[in-house]
């Protein structure tokens, strides 16, 4: 079996691992591939770039058909054309994910805790805050209070204030315990935020990633093809956005020592790096917007995993 044969079985062997979601597929390209780069693009240039993947016109049009009544994408038509945008609300959540997906490593930390505590919430609106503070990295220390050692007070009052709750819920801002009940917090950290699930996922992404660094080490310029580079991107980003935005990034000191979302992280940035010119090349290509080719990334898009080397 040659170089391009086991670059297209590895690609086929990714997309059926695991349930692939249209709308969940295109949010990764728009915000991989499309974000920083005007954040538009015409259906069938989208039509044309999944195609070699064995994603079908119909697929990609429900997708976008479902994140348009989602407002998470705008669409304007040109005569028998239609272009799909990035809305205000997308490119928000987009910015959002960007944070930590792309990061460099483990936030620094200074020992400080957040605490918040809700009392007098119905049910229902309780639990809707409380998903979205999980998603920021708060985790549950008892029924009514959170706590979160990485988050910033201004960032989660705004999101209280956003979810219409920060009359209801007081904040604390608090110092890591005494040494001594140090070993009964990274116990507790653990079981809070699930830290041994989140472990599995990192686990789990490094064994499907790690054949292909191999590969692409091995690959000759001719194999890596911008299409190839593409479609590994794509996949990559998003099996990794999927494990990466449920972690709670909570500082090293209070991780298990087993912990391999570094490993994870610095796997992905070894293959990104490799393949980002040519998914660069294959988006430009391909990618054609209303008011025709699609702008060069933003400075931003070089800023990625820490900064981009792209010759």
């Amino acid at each position: 079996m040659n170089h391009m044969s086991k670059l297209d079985a590895f690609i086929q062997h990714a997309v059926s691992s695991v349930p692939i979601s249209g709308t969940s597929l295109i949010s990764s390209l728009y915000g991989d591939s499309l974000s920083h780069r005007g954040g538009e693009i015409w259906l069938g240039s989208l039509a044309a770039l999944l195609e070699g993947m064995g994603f079908g016109e119909r697929f990609v049009r429900t997708a976008l058909f479902r994140l348009n009544k989602e407002g998470w994408l705008d669409v304007s038509r040109i005569g028998r054309r239609s272009f799909y945008r990035l809305s205000d609300k997308g490119l928000r959540l987009t910015r959002r994910a960007e944070h930590k997906i792309y990061r460099a490593a483990q936030p620094a930390w200074d020992g400080k805790w957040l605490l918040l505590l809700s009392e007098g919430l119905d049910k229902a609106t309780l639990l809707d805050v409380k998903k979205q503070l999980i998603w920021q990295g708060f985790g549950t220390l008892a029924p009514s209070l959170m706590a979160s050692p990485s988050q910033k007070l201004a960032d989660v009052q705004q999101l209280l204030h956003e979810a219409g709750v920060a009359e209801n819920v007081i904040c604390f801002e608090a110092h890591s315990p005494l040494a001594l009940s140090r070993a009964a917090l990274r116990a507790r950290v653990e079981e809070c935020w699930q830290l041994t699930e989140q472990n599995t996922l990192y686990e789990n992404f490094i064994d499907l990633f790690r054949p292909l660094l191999s590969l692409l080490k091995e690959a000759g310029a001719e194999a890596l093809t911008p299409e190839r580079c593409f479609q590994i991107q794509l996949l990559l980003i998003h099996l990794y956005r999927r494990v990466v935005l449920k972690d709670p990034l909570l500082p090293e000191e209070l991780l298990p020592a087993h912990w391999s979302g570094q490993h994870a992280r610095q796997l992905c940035i070894n293959i990104y790096q490799r393949v980002a010119p040519g998914a660069l090349a294959f988006v430009s290509e391909k990618g054609e917007t209303s008011v025709g080719e699609l702008p060069s990334p933003g400075a931003l898009w070089y800023q990625r995993f820490g900064g981009l080397t792209i010759p």
